[in-house]
């Protein structure tokens, strides 16, 4: 006599492997989202210390900025924002973020790296969100809300 499986046997096991993958899935929608989300800020916050360094280093003799205007990328420059300037580094974002700022862009000043006002950069994703907060003097801090 053949030992084998039977059809319902095999369509239980697809059920349950079915009810299980169903389950799983908003923790990894959720997952990816947050890793996004995470790998999003934590570049802006890169590039936006890289600005203010080469400002405070006075770097080619100038100030140093990064546009947020464009969408899906922000550009660090020099001087005065130009999109078209090959001076520009250009950095891409992940489409299910949606990224907010209090101006299209924030310029360090050459040597101090500080800048004219608080400036306010917002990345949400579904239902979570991180704040990018630069106060006057160039200070770089995020928040997790």
């Amino acid at each position: 006599m053949r030992k084998s499986f039977t059809l319902i046997e095999v369509l239980l096991v697809i059920a349950i492997l079915g009810i299980i993958a169903g389950l799983s899935s908003p923790f990894l929608i959720t997952f990816k989202t947050e890793q996004d989300l995470n790998s999003t800020t934590e570049e802006v916050v890169s590039v936006l210390k890289k600005a203010r360094e080469k400002a405070i280093n006075g770097e080619k003799d100038s100030l140093w900025g990064v546009n947020f205007s464009q969408p899906f990328q922000y550009i660090l420059f020099r001087e005065n924002f130009n999109p078209g300037s090959p001076e520009n580094e250009t950095f891409q974002y992940f489409k299910n973020i949606l990224l907010t700022t209090s101006k299209p862009e924030v310029k360090f000043l050459k040597l101090k790296g500080t800048i004219d006002e608080e400036f306010r950069i917002e990345l949400t994703s579904f239902n979570k969100k991180r704040i990018i907060l630069i106060n006057q003097e160039g200070t770089i801090n995020y928040y997790k809300l």
